[in-house]
């Protein structure tokens, strides 16, 4: 529902430890997701590019976050 503009993280953790796990545990969730939503894109008829599916990953794992960050500095 987020979109690409949303980057994953875990606030929750606690220690190193929760982090580590949660981090893993979210990548595996985050790609079986992925996967079914290609899945459904592609049987609708649209030709998916490696090129789109990598944007979309690292923007997901932080690079929307970093552009955010990048145009917040601009307008200060």
């Amino acid at each position: 529902m987020l979109g690409t503009a949303f980057t994953a993280q875990h606030s929750d953790a606690r220690v190193v430890d929760q982090l580590l796990y949660k981090w893993s545990h979210s990548r595996s969730v985050i790609s079986n997701c992925l996967i079914e939503e290609y899945v459904k894109v592609m049987k609708s008829g649209w030709v998916i590019r490696r090129s789109e599916i990598r944007r979309d990953v690292q923007r997901l794992f932080g690079v929307s976050y970093e552009e955010f960050m990048t145009k917040s500095l601009k307008d200060a």
